[in-house]
């Protein structure tokens, strides 16, 4: 009778150790699982701290495949998402005229598209504010021989709400003006 006694405590010891091997598997496959959906959904819309050899490459390249003068450095849909309560999110655009001698003379203006279901429907938001590098008569901050290039800083508060705010950029150069845009999706602040 003894030794069945202590067949089953070494049966139910070796059972509890295989099943706290199999909640730590398990616990480090669901760590794993989360941070590949955060790194998913970060994607293409990283922040931008300065403008480098990277993305000027980058944009040149857009440049030469894209039939635009104006090339915003946030994907084919010129859009980020954007979280609530973000100090410093940053992204280039470019600039590249058919008279590059035009470079030196040029500034650009950044405005809020009103209408539609944007941000902005809300009267109590001021949604140009979050803009921190300006928005009117702003110089360029690099000029190639070819190429312009700007980087664009915002500050998006933590009180705004989820919603979606486009903006428009006009460039003017000595009165001959082209124009771009970007979208801005706000989006919840998670525990990422």
């Amino acid at each position: 009778m003894k030794k069945t006694h202590i067949k089953n405590k070494k049966a139910a010891m070796e059972m509890s150790v295989g099943t706290i091997v199999t909640i730590v598997l398990l616990m480090t496959v669901l760590v794993l699982g989360l941070v590949l959906v955060q790194t998913i959904f970060q994607g293409a819309t990283e922040s931008v701290d300065s403008i480098n050899d990277q993305i000027r490459g980058e944009i040149d390249n857009l440049f030469n495949t894209e039939n635009s003068d104006v090339i915003v450095s946030l994907g084919t849909k010129h859009s980020a998402s954007v979280k609530q309560g973000t100090d410093n999110f940053g992204f280039v655009f470019g600039f590249s005229p058919d008279d590059p001698s035009v470079l030196n003379d040029c500034t650009y203006d950044i405005s809020a598209k009103t209408g539609g279901d944007f941000c902005n429907e809300d009267s109590t938001l001021d949604v140009e504010k979050w803009i921190i590098t300006g928005i009117t008569d702003i110089e360029f901050d690099e000029s190639g021989s070819n190429a312009a290039y700007a980087l664009v800083k915002m500050k998006i508060p933590e009180t705004t709400p989820i919603c979606l705010q486009r903006f428009n950029i006009k460039i003017d150069c000595n009165g001959d003006l082209q124009t771009s845009y970007f979208d801005i999706s706000i989006i919840k602040k998670g525990l990422f």
